[in-house]
């Protein structure tokens, strides 16, 4: 499939598609098409003179888009979700689920934010030199990292893609998400997608993961009960970088439990906490900040030591300057890397 029979498909998107200035095209009727600009993806939408002759136009377009993924839409299958060649998302529902009209929203491939390296986001400081140096050393010694996002535009996505490639090259990289957004350009990475023809759950993409051989798990954003699964696979010896969005780590914490009651309701407080303290190492926090190149900021990077009176205890490596706007180093931080190798030598 290449761009050009994308473009005949969409029609009169084609354009919209086609400017790299367009995030997000989001068409609620045939003659109601908006966009979201790219880096405004809080800002309102955008209503275009994109129009559709009629819903049988409008519908003829999601079905050709749909077919690219095998999915076939029927008043019994009213939903469905396609990846494109790019890494774009389509995501369709028509009626009777679609109450006045079939609805199409095109999620765009990133582009900006898959060409930022390690030295772009070092050049304009979204995160130290030493903490780089951490997140690194982390990786080589095969500690479990949470990245966490306060909203969806902390590029919490940029920084997990960038450490599954720093991953050692000799290593086996399994990316499981429901949505493709991590290229991740590793020589043994292989790819998972939740949905699609099969609609197999984050959960269940973790159990056939398992059986594949990984030395890391990458999980994008977990949000559901295959928290839990993770966590197990960890105390069952695999590497695990995973991503949530929280406002702190130590809310990243509590939704962490919260979703693996999901899959356990019964399950102990006390224990669970103690195993999620066992299974992460790391925590690192990120958040929006107004810079002229990029927006992201990694602001806390945090230890997780243990559970202790039924708390989590966390020891900050690094504290962050506003009015410097930079991460300096803690005592705990500049010690991390010794203590913990010694720590993992001993067992």
């Amino acid at each position: 499939m290449t761009t050009d029979d994308i473009l005949t498909i969409l029609g009169p998107l084609a354009e919209l598609y086609t400017d790299p200035e367009i995030a997000n095209i989001m068409v609620d009727a045939p003659d109601t098409v908006y966009v979201i600009r790219t880096g405004h993806a809080m800002s309102p939408k955008i209503e275009t003179e994109v129009t559709f002759g009629s819903i049988g136009e409008l519908r003829q377009v999601i079905d050709a888009m749909m077919a690219l993924g095998g999915i076939s839409l029927d008043p019994n299958n009213t939903s469905g979700e396609v990846r494109l060649p790019d890494g774009s998302r389509v995501v369709a529902v028509i009626p009777p689920t679609a109450v006045s009209s079939p609805y199409l929203v095109i999620h765009k491939a990133d582009k900006a934010s898959s060409d930022l390296t390690w030295e772009r986001l070092l050049e304009i400081g979204t995160l130290s030199a030493e903490a780089h140096e951490i997140l690194m050393k982390a990786i080589s010694l095969g500690v479990n990292m949470l990245l966490v996002g306060k909203t969806k535009n902390s590029g919490k996505d940029t920084i997990v893609n960038l450490m599954a490639e720093s991953i050692p090259s000799e290593e086996r990289v399994i990316v499981v998400a429901d949505a493709f957004k991590l290229p991740v350009e590793h020589p043994h990475r292989i790819h998972l997608e939740a949905g699609g023809p099969a609609n197999l759950s984050v959960n269940e993409l973790l159990d056939i993961a398992a059986k594949l051989g990984p030395d890391w798990l990458v999980i994008d954003n977990m949000n559901g009960p295959e928290a839990m699964r993770a966590i197990q696979l960890v105390n069952e010896g695999y590497h695990l970088l995973t991503s949530l969005y929280a406002d702190s780590p130590e809310d990243a914490l509590t939704q962490l439990e919260s979703m693996c009651l999901m899959a356990n309701p019964s399950f102990g407080l006390d224990e669970l906490r103690r195993m999620i303290a066992s299974a992460i190492g790391l925590i690192s926090f990120q958040m929006n900040h107004a810079l002229p190149d990029y927006r992201i900021k990694l602001t806390q990077m945090v230890e997780v030591q243990g559970v202790e009176n039924g708390r989590y205890v966390l020891q900050p490596l690094f504290t962050y300057d506003d009015e410097e706007g930079v991460l300096h180093p803690t005592e705990a931080g500049k010690s991390w890397y010794k203590r913990t190798h010694n720590r993992l030598i001993q067992g």
